[in-house]
């Protein structure tokens, strides 16, 4: 939503954004109201282009089939009324008009915002939004307000948190994902606390794999954060908190290696005495061993690139395989010797023998590995593989399924090799 406005407020600019690849027409960024779908469509559509992003009526037509010459409704003229009464009760407003018209000293060009008052030093202007308002509308009385130094606030008579319309996101994701409501109620409670009260409806941030959730409060206009650079009026920081929480989530995240090292062993521990079980893959536990509750967390950081299908899988033999070379023994894996590990990697995931020699290298196993090698055998393999290797041998070419995964859990051993010739 706010890269929609974007590109609308820089057209209005007369820049763009975005340019059709074909013809070099601007285009906005439109949605089907149908499915809330997003699609690039041409300003201008004469046929050059084999592209046809526009229907049949233009904007101009849809405006006067939609208003046909009406005049503006009885609910948005109550509105604006409502709007005034709450304003003349706080006290704290002055020069409060309907209707008047604000000529910009800067740019000379003027608007007629449905309420407007001073603010102590700060003129505000009030829009009703009713029905749908065009985003372009919307982008230009932006930023005439912002380049005159006042500040323009949207109220809404109703926000639906379930089916609101696309113009109603529009400025929802402008003023910080807040809404505010002004209705026959806020102006008979302004009256009665002689305050300039309204509705307020805002979205809380949540991570990654929570769903977000809408506060809602009636709260005095004192209360609010007036912003003329970024043209907002807002009474929870959704951005703040966001980025707050994106830091201390990032933070955070540089524990999980750690974290799930500490619980991979303990269920290699757990299953040492068990039947070996070395499949390819492994769905996470419902719940862990050790007490960590972010596997939802650690699927939407690390998985999501397999899929959503597979979010849920793990590579269990290769980790076991990593996690031995880390710690110079037999990790998860039914085998007595570190040696039996490198064997078995040769033998069975040749794929992921480059990646493995990184690991042998950086964790310094080499000699670990001569000590064991008590029959050569080891040493006989080295030699093989390497001249195979050398030829180009396919069954060595590196499996990049899971790059992401292993380079985030071992990050020492990043970038791992991928290339053949690595």
């Amino acid at each position: 939503m706010q890269l929609r406005f974007d590109v609308k407020r820089l057209i209005k600019e007369d820049r763009a954004k975005y340019l059709c690849p074909e013809c070099f027409v601007p285009v906005s960024l439109v949605s089907r109201k149908e499915s809330r779908r997003f699609f690039f469509r041409h300003l201008v559509e004469d046929g050059r282009c084999s592209a046809v992003t526009r229907g049949e009526l233009s904007q101009s037509d849809i405006n006067a089939r939609k208003y046909n010459g009406a005049k503006e409704s009885f609910l948005h003229r109550e509105m604006k009324q409502w709007l005034a009464d709450s304003l003349r009760a706080s006290g704290l407003f002055t020069d409060i008009a309907q209707e008047a018209r604000w000529t910009g000293p800067i740019t000379g060009a003027w608007r007629k915002p449905d309420v407007s008052a001073m603010y102590g030093e700060l003129k505000i202007a009030f829009e009703v939004q009713l029905s749908t308002t065009f985003l372009d509308v919307i982008a230009e009385r932006w930023s005439f307000y912002q380049k005159e130094g006042g500040l323009v606030i949207w109220v809404f008579a109703r926000f639906d948190d379930e089916r609101r319309r696309l113009t109603q996101d529009d400025l929802f994701f402008l003023n910080n994902q807040n809404a505010f409501v002004v209705s026959k109620g806020t102006r008979d409670a302004s009256v009665a606390a002689n305050d300039f009260l309204m509705d307020c409806t805002w979205a809380e941030p949540a991570l990654p794999h929570i769903a977000p959730t809408l506060g809602h409060a009636r709260i005095s206009f004192s209360q609010l954060t007036l912003d003329t650079e970024r043209q907002q009026a807002y009474y929870f920081d959704h951005q703040g908190l966001k980025t707050q929480l994106q830091a201390d989530l990032a933070e955070e995240r540089r524990n999980w290696p750690a974290y799930f090292e500490e619980w991979w062993l303990e269920l290699a521990s757990r299953k040492s005495s068990q039947e070996e079980q070395e499949d390819d893959v492994w769905r996470f536990p419902e719940s862990s061993p050790i007490h960590w509750n972010d596997w939802g967390m650690l699927q939407e950081t690390c998985l999501a690139a397999y899929g959503r299908e597979q979010s849920r899988h793990l590579p269990v033999a290769m980790l076991n395989v990593f996690y031995s070379a880390k710690h110079g023994k037999p990790i998860g894996i039914r085998r007595r010797h570190f040696i039996e590990v490198a064997h078995y990697v040769v033998e069975s995931y040749p794929r992921y023998l480059r990646w493995f020699r990184r690991a042998l290298e950086v964790f310094e196993r080499g000699p670990l590995l001569a000590e064991q090698d008590q029959s050569g055998k080891w040493a006989i393999k080295v030699k093989r593989y390497k001249q195979a290797m050398k030829n180009r041998d396919t069954r060595y070419d590196v499996d990049e399924t899971h790059r992401q995964l292993f380079e985030w859990l071992f990050p020492e051993l990043a970038p791992l090799p991928r290339q053949t010739g690595e």
